[in-house]
This record gives structure tokens, C-alpha cells and sequence, in this order.
């Protein structure tokens, strides 16, 4: 019987290692493979992590069943919120889909894991500082220059695409580390937690990630109250020092008064684009404040509210200027609500509270000192888009919930009952991960092909890849960027009429410009004015500031058949004197094409006036 039980730990210790080296997995032949190579990687640990939890459930019986829980209740909900708001008939996100029902299955298998083996808790919590460890000591081998980056304007990333969740990720590692390290457990477990966390010390402000930096700071000195201090020592502080608490509590809240003040004033620009990105979103939740967006819809009822916005005249200069149409929210929260509606995000605030409530009840303060710090950074960048971050996350949560103490509980089956029960348990979400791997394989080719078409679409062969963009539009139509080189491919083939069909369909899926941009020039060239006028004019209102619009409106006001002096001679203005956020080459050579085009007409006026004499 031992060697059933020790072949089912190491089952589920390979597996859960394999689960949690997701961080590093990037593909470089896949498209965006810093990404996608890291999703593709967590469906396949996932599969063996079913089957490895399977085979244990069959060689050995679990300790204890576990008792359902209302974080096992919130999830489920949350599950069947995401599936009732998401539009089927559009499907945005059918990969975010299969992820999501992959991370219920996640859920519950840990739970099933850690209830069963308990001792596996700390297990997942050291494999999670290892990697902590690991990718700050890839970021000092980037900022030495031993290692390349995954960024060409970023010398730290890390195994992700810039320092933002680089530096997110070590953030959330940081309090397990401290944790660790309070808590005295093994000695080499307390050395190593120490390792971690000076590495992580030296390079996390390398990362120039402000919200990195005050998610680190609050869930380590959380950690630190929870671990050491407490609530009734503080009360009894409170209560014998009051003058010397009031006085400390004002000191404090102006030191992080000014600490905010020169957190915001070090980029001053991108946190004015986070304040006004903040604002429409939550205009754009008030929208459809019940129902949501569905998952996936973010970027284009965020672009349609900005649009409106500006369009009102309630917008100042700053704003104008700062403004984007960025793909994720750098809110997770204010972009759950806006996709699942206020009861999703009442939801997913309600599971969270949950566990950390647990983690302090439970005494696993540094799994919560983790989520917390996952929760400070969401409030101002975009982890939750990322699939590391959601498989930590699940990890995190089913650990604290996994701890908890059953008194209360139901007349359990016998021994071979329990067995039965569990190996039917789990080969049921066996078979669920089995059959969502055999979905998202097919999108494995999908990524890997577009990887060799981009290639031809950046050497500017567009006739060559245009056919092998239509081939693969069915499976991928759901990525913007693949719709928009698609179209490039088919526009500069002339085929102007099929390009704009992928645009129309790209619009509805993000709210970049740039689409508007193409799909209008298209239209142009087929003569169809009035509607590239009418594209141009709305992807203006969209971003105002941009000087791009302006100059196409411009050549479009100056074809022949279409030509209104008035509307010419303002779009030229505006090109011309507009102040551009970064001066280029490309923003030159607009202005002195655009002098070209008024200069001819000037020449034409005057030729006229001649003629006329």
C-alpha cells in the first residue's frame, strides 16, 4: 500500500510542477508565443494533471472527500455569469472560453488534491516562490545583457512581453516569500524563501512598475500584521498609546500621500491615460450596467463611449491627448464589471473577500498576501488577461479553501464508497479537460501557421499570403490583428470589397483606429466617398488628437469627384498645425504631402482666375 501512496504523491507533485512552470513557457513559433505558447502549455499540464489525479484516485483513497464550499458556489456562479453574458452568436473570445471552463475543472481538481493531501499546500506554495526565484534571476541576467529580452524597447521582461506583469508576477511572490520566512518552517525552505525574496528586492524596481511597487508594499506589510501583530494586539496598542496612534496614523497617511504624489508624478502622462481610461469605462458600464458586454467585449464599447465622450465637448485638452484604445482595461475590476455586468463583479469581489478571509481564519497568510497583492495590481494593470496569472490565482484560493476546517459535516460513504465516488469524480473532469485540450489543439495550428504568414506579411509578399490569411480567417477570426492583416493582404491586392467584410467584422471586436483607417481608404479606392468619410469622421472622434485621420480626410477631399473646398481646407489645417505626441518621419512626410496637395489647389485657383480674366 506505501508504494501506491508514494507513487500518487509524485504523480501529483510532477503535475502540479509542471501546472506552475506555465510562467515560462513561451513558443517562438507560434504568433505572439510569449502568450500563447504559455496558454497552449497550461491546457497540456492541465490534461496531465487530470489523468495524474485520476491514476491517484484509483491507487489510493483520498484522507477525506471534500465538503462543498461557498467559494465552490461563488465559482460556479461567476462560471455561469461569464457563460450567460458572453455572446454566442459574435463568439469574441473562444479560446478565453475554453480557458475559463479549463480554470472550474483547475479549481476543483485542487481541491480534490489538497483536500486529500494536505501536505501538498506547502508544496505548490514553495513551487510558487521557486519560480518567483527563477524569474528574478532571469531579470538580472537581462539587465546585465546575458540574456535578451521579449521586448525590443524593454531591456526586462522577464519570460512575459514587458516589465508591467514581470514585475506583477514578482509582486505576487513577495509575500508568499515573507511569509515563509515568518512563519520558520523548514530550515531550507527559510533560506530559500530569503533567497527569493532579496533577488526579488534587487530587481523589482528595475521594473519601473508603480503598481507593482505598492502591491508588493501593502500585502507584505499586511502579511507582516497578520503573521506577527494581529488584531487584538493591536486594539490593546490602540487603546494604551492613543495620542501616539493618532499622531502615527496622520505621519503615515501623509507619507503615502506624498509617495502616491511622486508615484504619479514620475509618469505623469500614462497616469493621466489610466485616469481617463478609468472614466469611460465606468461610463461605459453605466451603458449596460446589468447585463454586460459578454466576454470580449471590452475594447469596442470601450472605443464607442470614448467616441461619444469626446464627441459631447465634456473632454479637456490633457484628456484629448492622453487618450488610446487599449485592448484590456488596467482595471480588472472595472473590466469585469463592464463584460459581466455589477452582479459578475459583485461576484468575483465576493470570492476573493472570501479568501482572504479564509487565509487570515485558516492560517495562510501568505496564500492570501498573494491574492491581495494580485488584487492591487489589477487595480491599475491587466494580469487577468494573462494565463499565469489566473493559474496562480487558482492555486492561491484552492489552497486557502482547501485548509478549511469542516465541523458541521454530513454523514460521509464508507472507505470503497469514498474511493468509487472520487474515481468517478475526477474522471468525469478528466474527460472535460480531455475533450477542451482537443478544442484548443486545433488552434495550436492555427497560431503556428499565422506565424509563418506574418512572416510574409512583414517582407510585404501580400499577394503570397492573402490566400493563406483566408484559409485560416474560419478558425482565427476571432483575433482583430489576423482580421486586420488579412485585409492589408487582400487591400493591397485590390481586392477591396472582401478586405472590408474582415474590417466590419474587426470592428466589433476592437476598438483600434487603425481598422477605421484601412477600412476607409478601401472604400475610397472603390468610390464609395460618403462612407469613408463617414469612417474617418468617426475614428476622429475616437481619438482626436491624432493626425493620421486628418490626412487622409484631406487626400479624400481632394479627389475630383468628390472635392469640398471647406472641409479640404480645415482636415489641411489640421494636419499642419496639430501637435503630434511623438515627432516622426511619418508625421513630416504627411505635411509635406498635404502642402503639396494645397499648393496645387492654390495653383488651381489661380488658373481659374486666370482663365476667368
Amino acid at each position: 500500500m506505501k508504494y501506491r501512496q508514494y507513487i500518487s504523491y509524485s504523480l501529483l507533485v510532477i503535475s502540479g510542477i509542471f501546472l506552475l512552470c506555465t510562467v515560462f513557457a513561451t513558443d517562438t513559433g507560434l504568433a505572439n508565443g510569449v502568450v500563447t505558447g504559455k496558454i497552449l502549455w497550461f491546457h497540456l499540464s492541465m490534461l496531465f494533471l487530470a489523468t495524474c489525479s485520476l491514476l491517484a484516485a484509483v491507487l489510493t483513497r483520498p484522507g477525506k472527500l471534500f465538503a462543498f464550499s461557498k467559494a465552490d458556489g461563488l465559482v460556479l456562479v461567476l462560471a455561469t455569469i461569464v457563460a450567460l453574458t458572453y455572446n454566442w452568436q459574435l463568439n469574441p473570445e473562444p479560446e478565453k472560453m475554453l480557458f475559463g471552463g479549463q480554470l472550474v475543472v483547475l479549481w476543483f481538481l485542487l481541491r480534490f488534491i489538497f483536500t486529500g493531501w494536505p501536505q501538498l499546500r506547502l508544496f505548490f506554495l514553495t513551487t510558487i516562490v521557486v519560480t518567483g526565484l527563477v524569474e528574478a534571476v532571469l531579470g538580472m541576467r537581462q539587465l546585465h545583457g546575458f540574456e535578451g529580452s521579449n521586448h525590443s524597447l524593454f531591456r526586462l521582461t522577464g519570460d512575459f512581453y514587458n516589465p508591467g506583469p514581470y514585475s506583477g508576477y514578482l509582486a505576487i511572490v513577495l509575500p508568499v516569500c515573507l511569509w515563509m520566512i515568518l512563519r520558520q518552517t523548514k530550515m531550507y525552505l527559510y533560506y530559500l524563501a530569503w533567497i527569493t525574496l532579496l533577488a526579488i528586492i534587487v530587481v523589482l524596481p528595475a521594473g519601473m512598475s508603480r503598481t507593482a511597487w505598492i502591491a508588493a508594499a501593502m500585502s507584505c506589510a499586511w502579511v507582516y500584521w497578520v503573521q506577527q501583530i494581529g488584531w487584538k494586539k493591536t486594539k490593546t496598542y490602540i487603546y494604551e498609546f492613543q495620542t501616539l496612534t493618532i499622531i502615527s496614523s496622520v505621519l503615515v497617511l501623509i507619507s503615502v500621500a506624498g509617495a502616491l504624489t511622486g508615484i504619479f508624478l514620475l509618469k505623469k502622462d500614462s497616469a493621466n491615460g489610466r485616469l481617463l481610461l478609468w472614466k469611460i469605462t465606468g461610463q461605459a458600464i453605466m451603458e449596460q450596467p446589468w447585463t454586460g458586454t459578454g466576454l470580449g467585449g471590452f475594447p469596442a464599447a470601450y472605443a464607442e463611449t470614448q467616441a461619444q465622450y469626446f464627441a459631447s465637448g465634456k473632454a479637456s485638452e490633457t484628456e484629448m491627448m492622453v487618450a488610446g484604445c487599449p485592448e484590456y482595461g488596467f482595471n480588472e475590476f472595472l473590466q469585469i464589471g463592464l463584460e459581466q455586468g455589477l452582479v459578475g463583479l459583485m461576484v468575483f469581489v465576493l470570492l476573493l473577500g472570501y479568501s482572504l478571509f479564509q487565509g487570515v481564519k485558516n492560517r495562510q497568510a501568505g496564500a492570501a498576501g498573494g491574492i491581495l497583492a494580485l488584487m492591487v495590481f489589477s487595480l491599475a494593470s491587466y494580469p487577468l488577461q494573462l494565463p499565469e496569472f489566473w493559474v496562480v490565482l487558482v492555486v492561491l484560493m484552492g489552497i486557502i479553501d482547501s485548509s478549511v476546517v469542516v465541523t458541521d459535516t454530513p454523514p460521509t460513504p464508507s472507505r470503497e464508497g469514498r474511493k468509487i465516488l472520487s474515481v468517478a469524480v475526477i474522471g468525469g473532469m478528466a474527460v472535460c479537460c480531455g475533450w477542451i485540450f482537443w478544442q484548443q489543439k486545433g488552434y495550436y495550428q492555427g497560431y503556428k501557421k499565422w506565424n509563418t504568414l506574418k512572416m510574409l506579411y512583414n517582407s510585404k509578399a501580400y499577394e503570397a499570403a492573402a490566400d493563406g490569411y483566408e484559409e485560416l480567417v474560419p478558425l482565427m477570426g476571432h483575433k482583430p490583428e489576423l482580421l486586420f492583416e488579412a485585409a492589408q493582404c487582400l487591400s493591397k491586392t485590390e481586392r477591396f470589397a472582401e478586405a472590408n467584410r474582415l474590417l466590419e467584422r474587426a470592428m466589433k471586436l476592437s476598438g483600434d483606429p487603425m481598422i477605421h483607417y484601412m477600412a476607409a481608404k478601401n472604400e475610397q479606392d472603390l468610390g464609395n466617398y460618403q462612407k469613408a468619410e463617414n469612417l474617418l469622421l468617426h475614428a476622429i472622434e475616437i481619438l482626436p488628437e491624432r493626425i493620421y485621420p486628418y490626412y487622409l480626410l484631406t487626400k479624400l477631399y481632394s479627389e475630383t469627384t468628390f472635392f469640398q473646398e471647406d472641409k479640404f481646407i480645415k482636415a489641411a489645417d489640421a494636419v499642419l498645425t496639430k501637435e503630434p505626441k511623438v515627432e516622426s518621419t511619418a508625421i513630416r512626410e504627411m505635411r509635406t504631402e498635404v502642402t503639396k496637395l494645397i499648393d496645387e489647389y492654390n495653383n488651381h485657383i489661380i488658373s481659374d482666375h486666370n482663365n476667368s480674366l
